[in-house]
């Protein structure tokens, strides 16, 4: 049995999740257009519905069990009466020290808790779960005695895979996610969504024939070959979720076989970068400045550089968006077109399109701008240069770990080196880490160890933690940040570029020169984030004293 909508509602005001005044409305826009005031709710300020049951937990002061948490009291469980336990959705928990919680979704249920109490003759501690979560608890605990109320996709005959679908969206918009797994594997599927750079599983279970249900719908929709299975497959569409999100996500999905079926990824396209400006990024002043006044340059290359996923072409998008003027015009070549811009001419790289060829094509269409999605070779790289040096501003990414890097990578792909050093404006170096949330990080004294990373010496030199509330999921995190190296080129930095110097001497002698560490280090200690996070993405250097 869920908590009760007021309980919910009234746990979200006072968490702040939704303000009293919107929800006034929202119940009015409810009642007009018969719509579930929770969903309305959830939708508005785009969370799921398992953030109304944290807030419901921090207002109670109970705890918030997770699913892994769940681990039933086996011994507690066989003296319930089944019906009881599945017509109430409430299972005994045993928590690691030892104490016995009764885990429920709605902690208002006192004659069930008394009921509970006299049959186990005990004591126990109440702690709110999510109702699927207790719900697929008591699925794994039981042997068919017990039969959760709560609807779920085990059973075949009730799976429809439009309507999942529908539901796995949801979801991954609400949590903001980047990417949808769809994975098969020798028991059960699972399903998992990428939220801040980190996956978490899908809460609903399904069956092998239902993922393979979901995987099929996905590939009609976005004309691939669903008699295909033994060959990977690549394609993309725009996914339309009705009321009351109603938003169209741009995704693109990929299909490669494996031994247990054919796997699915979805890629959610410009969750990230829809209104993002320049002084959303994350860089320095310094940094911002040099970076603005680059993108305005008449000519030249700039170049973006890091691993997939950490964000080049959100930086790109955003400059892109700060000098798009009707005076101005831009073309982009990318794969794929991950976020669509007014008035910017944006290429898909096709089977008969690709980088090069677009580019070549561009400088017969009177360009000031051009963005290449990525440099991979050694014709795309000079052609890029080339347009540079004769007068056009051209963007571009490039997989290196490092700014200085990018140089040598490019010198190795057959550039020539006076082309690097006339032409490139600078390189940026970028990852991203997750922000703490604002609501319920809190200060820690920083370990020796946590001292020795960040190479800081005073012992009561304090950083920020996370603690985890309803607004960010329990995670303590709530968005993402970039980390920023900078390597400008001035005139030292191109002839040295142009004489064959080594990463380090260009890195050396470059005036302004910022690492991925020391912007890491800036904004753990600026309290942004965590040590625990920055240390699982940037390498610290070896002391120099």
């Amino acid at each position: 049995m869920a908590a009760s909508e007021k309980a919910l509602l009234e746990a979200a005001v006072a968490g702040d999740l939704i303000k009293k005044s919107e929800l006034d409305d929202l119940r009015s826009e409810a009642r007009r257009n018969r719509l579930n005031l929770l969903e309305l709710v959830s939708h508005h300020g785009r969370f799921p519905i398992s953030a109304l049951y944290r807030a419901l937990s921090d207002e109670r002061s109970l705890p918030f069990l997770e699913e892994a948490d769940l681990v039933i009291d086996s011994a507690s469980l066989r003296r319930l009466p089944a019906s009881l336990v599945s017509r109430k959705g409430i299972v005994p928990v045993q928590s690691s020290s030892g104490a016995l919680f009764l885990a429920t979704s709605d902690p208002d249920d006192l004659p069930t808790f008394r009921t509970v109490n006299r049959i186990l003759s005990r004591d126990f501690d109440l702690a709110i779960a999510e109702p699927t979560a207790i719900s697929k608890a008591i699925r794994r605990s039981s042997v068919g005695a017990y039969r959760s109320p709560i609807a779920t996709n085990q059973e075949a005959s009730d799976f429809d895979s439009i309507d999942e679908l529908n539901r796995i969206f949801t979801e991954a918009w609400l949590l903001r996610a980047s990417d949808i797994h769809i994975e098969p594997a020798s028991d059960n599927p699972r399903i998992r969504l990428r939220v801040d750079g980190r996956l978490q599983t899908y809460p609903v279970e399904i069956l092998a024939a239902d993922a393979a249900g979901l995987v099929s719908r996905m590939k009609v929709l976005a004309d691939l070959d669903i008699a295909e299975q033994r060959e990977p497959q690549d394609g993309g569409l725009t996914y339309s979720l009705g009321p009351p999100a109603n938003v169209d996500i741009d995704v693109r999905i990929a299909t490669v076989p494996t031994r247990w079926g054919e796997r699915m990824t979805i890629r959610l396209l410009g969750q990230e970068t829809q209104g993002l400006k320049l002084d959303g990024l994350g860089m320095t002043n310094d940094a911002l400045a040099r970076f603005s006044n680059a993108i305005e340059q008449p000519n030249g290359l700039l170049l973006l550089t890091g691993p997939t996923g950490s964000g080049k072409t959100t930086t790109l998008y955003a400059a892109l968006r700060s000098i798009n003027r009707p005076e101005i015009n831009i073309l982009t070549v990318e794969d794929p077109v991950e976020y669509l811009i007014d008035d910017i001419s944006q290429v898909q790289v096709t089977g008969k399109v690709n980088f090069a060829s677009a580019l070549r094509s561009f400088l017969r269409h009177d360009p000031d701008v051009l963005m290449v999605g990525e440099i991979r070779d050694g014709e795309t790289a000079d052609i890029a240069l080339k347009a540079a040096m004769t007068g056009h501003l051209v963007f571009s990414t490039l997989h290196t770990n490092d700014a200085p890097s990018a140089i040598t990578r490019l010198a190795d792909i057959g550039v020539e080196r006076f082309l690097l050093s006339a032409s490139l404006l600078g390189i940026i170096a970028q990852r991203l880490v997750r922000r703490l949330c604002e609501k319920c990080c809190s200060s820690v004294r920083l370990t020796q160890e946590d001292q020795d990373w960040l190479q800081v010496t005073a012992t009561d030199v304090q950083c920020m933690e996370p603690v985890g509330c309803p607004a960010c999921l329990g995670t303590g995190y709530r968005g993402r940040i970039g980390i920023y190296e900078t390597l400008w080129i001035d005139e030292h930095i191109a002839e040295l570029i142009h004489e064959g110097a080594g990463e380090r001497e260009v890195a050396r002698s470059a005036s302004g020169f910022q690492t991925l560490y020391e912007d890491a280090r800036n904004k753990t200690l600026g309290g942004v984030t965590s040590v625990s996070e920055v240390k699982r993405i940037v390498n610290r250097p070896e002391r120099s004293d």
